[in-house]
């Protein structure tokens, strides 16, 4: 099997090196000639042009700024895909990765977009992941070279738009806890608390994080959300107490705002003795 790695930024370079350090054979190209050439004195081909890595391979991760970028390479290749397979690994929305899907096809090419949940230097971990979307077959031929780079690799559909969806939720439960940190500090910097009293708190709190983790693969999947051991209600009032401190002591407020005024929407509505998960069923059936 012959691999070629086309961009060798940060995250690039890890997927070259990674691959070379499992055992196989791997062509590169950097749009810099000069970061390439560091890769010959670990066994890669190097390769003056993108024709020349992708002619050289059956299967191309590609790693570059976005699909757009991905989209007008492939477009100025100068022979016909038919045969290779094309993984994607840069970014972009779901209208971007549709058009690189619907060239690639037309080429008859096979296509794989994966999405990377790690710094470069997670690349080739056991517990990394890297989740990918691609055309029938493509996992199976190619799914353990994915599993080199990140030992909690899965394949996830054929849909370009189930990757986007996947990332878009993902990158907001770690944004949202980002935020909370941030809406946290500012709310205890009005009330003269000082920051590393709250920095030292906040252990305690994150170990709660695994069991709302818990409650959430417990009930949102089965649609279970009865015998609430603390109630949406419940919930409820602990947000409008701690909004009625955000507001008392002026700081900004819109983070706390929106969970209270969600969750008090569905008490109003009938789920106030149910789980505070079952704001999943309330906000998609409103």
């Amino acid at each position: 099997m012959k691999l070629a790695v086309l961009g060798l930024g940060n995250m690039g370079s890890a997927l070259a090196h990674c691959l070379l350090k499992s055992g196989h054979d791997v062509s590169v190209w950097n749009r810099t000639p000069e970061k390439a050439e560091v890769f010959a004195e670990v066994g890669a081909t190097i390769c003056s042009s993108p024709n020349d890595a992708i002619a050289a391979s059956d299967f191309v991760i590609i790693c570059i700024k976005s699909h757009t970028e991905t989209v007008e390479l492939v477009n100025g290749l100068s022979f016909s895909l038919e045969g290779k397979t094309i993984c994607d690994m840069s970014t972009g929305d779901t209208s971007d990765a549709d058009r690189l899907v619907a060239i690639l096809e037309k080429q008859g090419a096979g296509y794989m977009l994966g999405m990377i949940n790690a710094y470069p230097s997670g690349i080739g971990g056991d517990e990394t992941t890297i989740l990918t979307v691609g055309s029938a077959g493509t996992w199976d031929r190619y799914g353990s070279v994915i599993g080199n780079l990140g030992g909690k690799s899965a394949h996830v559909g054929e849909k370009p738009a189930a990757l986007a969806a996947l990332f878009a939720g993902l990158f907001t439960v770690r944004q949202g806890f980002m935020f909370g940190m941030i809406y946290g500090a500012l709310v205890c910097q009005k009330a003269g608390i000082p920051m590393q009293v709250y920095a030292d708190q906040l252990p305690a709190t994150i170990k709660l994080v695994k069991d709302y983790h818990d409650l959430f693969a417990r009930t949102v999947p089965t649609e279970d959300y009865d015998n609430a051991e603390a109630s949406l209600k419940v919930y409820a009032m602990a947000q409008e107490d701690a909004l009625k401190t955000y507001l008392s002591l002026n700081a900004p407020a819109d983070f706390i705002r929106l969970m209270h005024d969600r969750t008090k929407t569905a008490w109003d509505d009938g789920h106030g003795d149910r789980q505070l998960t079952s704001l999943v069923q309330h906000m998609t059936d409103a």
